[in-house]
């Protein structure tokens, strides 16, 4: 069209009179499009795709430490050692921080131990090199409905506030990654327990191949609009993997129940062959609904992480501390620790008689010790030990003292877990 005169003025066309797919990337030339001409309110996160936020688009600077809200997931840390005969009752297992917990009278019974991955298994599993091996020793031949075993870590209540659990339209998501290997191809379960509303979650997986190690994603698990999380120190979530589990505590997949249930109608029993053997690796349980990359930290984080539940002390014939004659018999002796524990510890140790106290001077000599005990602990990085004999020398009330581990074979444990 000609005009006389200048040339009209055109108003800008506005997002409104554009039809959707009239413009698409082929048509815009290219640094057409700057940051300087998108504002802030037009990139909102609902227009941004899951699957279009990856880690290698995430600048250097940004924190992804403390993801993983699970200790210990890399299987690292392993004070206990190998284990042997569980599964009859809840005990600890070979790695800090996990459990096995059983319930009924359970015939099966495991042995635990940390199983070092070839560098070909380590790839397979994006880079994680320890596993933990729970082999069967003993077979559960028929599963009863009241019982189970599973494999389990319970994670502090204190440390999940953020999950928002009770609030209707603002509890979090999550998101569960594993490395796993089954006896058996296909379903599983894995599930999530909340202690203090004593309510469920159960998610099924398929195994692609028995005997074969595979990472696992469960992804975009919904947080519990109806749960309840305490802040406080006790136990506030717990990440089960069943490895046989009754009737009684079976339930639907996918959605927030009421009770203690850990399995679908479809969990098999991975304890009914002695010949079976379970791995489990690089368990990672984070805020989201996409699974991340494993979060790998150095192994002095997760074992100061662990000392916080155990501290395994081995002093291998070498003074264990010095203290002072709190009665004729007695010792009292100041103990540091490598973290403030979570609750005042209980102790466990080896013979007695692999310790001994003296006095200072050595005047009285070496006495064998017939008990130690924790006499006062709070939160701090310390605690007091109290050792004991009978019979055989005294000590003068006041006088300093010596603790002394005899032997290899010297040990205690101070035990704070969930």
């Amino acid at each position: 069209m000609a005009y006389l005169g200048s040339t009209p003025a055109r108003a800008p066309l506005s997002s409104a009179q554009i039809e959707d797919g009239t413009v698409d990337t082929a048509d815009l030339a290219t640094n057409a499009v700057t940051t300087a001409k998108i504002t802030a309110a037009n990139v909102t996160t609902a227009k941004i795709a899951d699957a279009n936020v990856t880690k290698a688009k995430i600048a250097g600077g940004s924190a992804l430490i403390g993801r993983n809200l699970l200790d210990n997931g890399d299987m690292l840390v392993k004070q206990r050692g190998s284990l042997t005969g569980l599964g009859g009752s809840t005990a600890m297992t070979t790695m800090d921080r996990w459990e096995l917990r059983s319930a009924g009278s359970p015939q099966g019974r495991v042995s635990t131990s940390s199983a070092s991955l070839s560098k070909a298994n380590s790839i397979l599993l994006e880079g994680h090199r320890f596993a933990i091996e729970i082999d069967c020793t003993t077979a559960e031949s028929a599963v009863a409905a009241g019982e189970f075993i599973i494999f389990t870590q319970k994670i502090e209540a204190q440390n999940l506030q953020h999950l928002l659990f009770g609030s209707e339209g603002s509890q979090q998501a999550l998101s569960l990654r594993f490395g796993f290997r089954s006896p058996k191809s296909g379903t599983h379960c894995v599930a999530l327990y909340s202690a203090d509303g004593n309510r469920n979650i159960i998610k099924e997986f398929t195994v692609a191949a028995a005997d074969t190690l595979e990472i696992i994603k469960i992804e975009n698990i919904p947080g519990d609009a109806l749960g309840t999380i305490n802040n406080d120190t006790g136990e506030g979530l717990r990440v089960a993997f069943p490895l046989v589990c009754g009737s009684t505590y079976q339930a639907s997949a996918d959605a927030w129940a009421g009770g203690e249930d850990y399995a679908t109608s479809n969990q098999q029993n991975l304890l009914d062959n002695t010949a079976n053997n379970i791995y489990i690796a690089g368990v990672q349980l984070e805020v989201g609904s996409v699974s991340t990359d494993f979060e790998f930290e150095p192994q002095g984080v997760t074992l100061t992480k662990c000392h916080r539940y155990l501290y395994r002390c081995t002093p291998t014939a070498s003074d264990i501390s010095i203290g002072y004659c709190n009665a004729a018999r007695e010792g009292k002796f100041n103990f540091s620790l490598p973290a403030v524990m979570r609750a005042v510890p209980s102790i466990a140790h080896g013979t007695a008689g692999n310790f001994s106290h003296t006095d200072g001077d050595a005047g009285t000599g070496l006495t064998a010790l017939s008990d130690i005990l924790v006499q006062n602990a709070n939160a701090q990085p310390y605690i007091t030990l109290l050792s004991r004999h009978t019979g055989g020398g005294t000590f003068t009330v006041g006088e300093t003292m010596r603790l002394t581990a005899n032997d290899a074979a010297a040990f205690f444990e101070l035990t704070a877990e969930l």
